[in-house]
């Protein structure tokens, strides 16, 4: 679910992005913008998660940087024949052989870090992403439901561009002082 909010600091709530557990890690989001000036601005969130999340991200993290080298490695491999044998149909195959052995590795470590993550997790990669920004305008997309729904509630009277989806989400919801940070309450007078 796209969430945008506007503003510099957000409240990320205190339950695993993922899972839904105690937090008791973060995994910082990232993102940078150039200006009118071609200067640039940059901005990282720390996104609580549970230890357990943190080893399947950082396990499919590694897997996808080892398979991009593999995929380059049997490419070269390819090439390599080819240059040296001079048969193309031999290069081709090594590159195909190479590439299909990637593939199933790929696909067995996939198997075995989801046979290891939590059954409530939303999925094996990062549950939050930075989309971008548009001024003081940031989007996030947050893959885990209950997570989204927790962080709207936390940042109401930041929303800006609001969906069907983030409507549905606070229509029926009281919000408590709690929920917003204390440098951002007005107080009211009695």
């Amino acid at each position: 679910m796209r969430v945008s909010v506007s503003g510099k600091q957000f409240v990320f709530p205190r339950s695993c992005a993922c899972c839904g557990a105690y937090p008791l890690t973060t995994l910082p989001v990232s993102g940078a913008e150039k200006n009118k000036k071609a200067r640039t601005r940059g901005w990282v969130w720390d996104i609580p998660y549970c230890s357990s999340c943190k080893r399947h991200i950082r396990a499919i993290e590694g897997i996808s940087l080892v398979v991009l080298f593999l995929i380059a490695a049997s490419f070269s491999i390819g090439m390599y024949v080819l240059a040296v044998t001079r048969l193309w149909e031999l290069g081709l195959e090594a590159w195909m052989f190479s590439t299909a052995f990637t593939g199933s590795l790929a696909w067995a470590s996939i198997k075995l870090v989801r046979r290891r993550s939590s059954k409530n997790c939303c999925g094996l990669g990062r549950a939050v992403a930075y989309q971008g920004s548009v001024g003081t305008c940031h989007s996030f997309d947050l893959k885990s439901g209950f997570y989204a729904a927790e962080f709207v509630r936390a940042n109401h009277k930041k929303l800006v561009n609001v969906t069907p989806q983030v409507a549905s989400i606070l229509r029926g919801t009281k919000f408590g002082e709690h929920q917003v940070p204390r440098r951002l309450l007005r107080h009211q007078k009695h």
